[in-house]
């Protein structure tokens, strides 16, 4: 079984710290305004992009947020139940969350064969291989420009 591990600012959605956001949210559509008017813009292509893969990959998510800011977010446009042992968590050590997830995975019976992480950004990574070595990593908007382009990108990575 392979696991598909999504970052979410600046990834699934166009804001760069949805902590920052003030609850409570108004959802419209693929975008929410916060309370003070502020926007979170769900990119193009995300739903379409989940339901296909919740078919072909295990989904987590590896985030540096505050979980009580950005769980009702993922909640409000329908999008928590996708993901499994998700980590949320006010700290950029994105190797430890990965980690944990995959040892998670294995006691609950999972036999992960491949993992890939995805990220807008490339900060994390040298961690993240460190303390993961075997992980793939997925450059969002620089390996794949849409979530097109990531759907095909992986297929092509069997």
């Amino acid at each position: 079984m392979k696991l598909l591990i999504l970052d979410l600012d600046g990834t699934l959605w166009n804001h760069e710290d949805a902590s920052r956001l003030t609850p409570p949210y108004e959802f419209h559509g693929d975008y929410l305004v916060d309370s003070t008017g502020e926007e979170l813009h769900l990119f193009p292509g995300v739903r379409e992009f989940l339901e296909w893969a919740s078919g072909r990959f295990v989904l987590s998510i590896a985030s540096w947020n505050v979980e009580e800011r950005v769980r009702p977010i993922l909640e409000g446009f329908g999008l928590w139940d996708y993901f499994i042992f998700p980590k949320i968590e006010n700290h950029p050590n994105k190797g430890d969350m990965i980690a944990r997830t995959l040892r998670e995975m294995e006691l609950s019976g999972y036999n992960v064969e491949e993992a890939i992480y995805v990220d807008d950004r490339d900060i994390h990574i040298e961690d993240v291989k460190t303390t993961v070595p075997s992980i793939q990593f997925i450059h969002m908007w620089r390996d794949a420009k849409s979530f097109e382009e990531l759907r095909k990108l992986l297929e092509r990575m069997g």
